[in-house]
């Protein structure tokens, strides 16, 4: 049989990599969340300036329709 020995810092080595590699992804998850947030509000924001856009533009008798 064979057996894998590590020293105590080889242990700590690994899960300080482990510990970095999880905080890793859960950072990327949250950037990617902010992003989307961001992404629908100026998506929002984008419908607003569209809308007052068109009622700036629309005559008195199409908006008294």
């Amino acid at each position: 049989m064979f057996y894998l020995y590590f020293s105590n810092i080889q242990i700590l080595m690994l899960v300080f990599a482990f510990i970095i590699a999880v905080l890793g992804a859960v950072k990327m998850y949250q950037i990617k969340k902010e992003y989307l947030v961001k992404q629908k509000e100026l998506e929002v924001e984008s419908e607003k300036i569209e809308l007052e856009r068109l009622k700036i533009t629309a005559t008195p008798e199409e908006i008294s329709k």
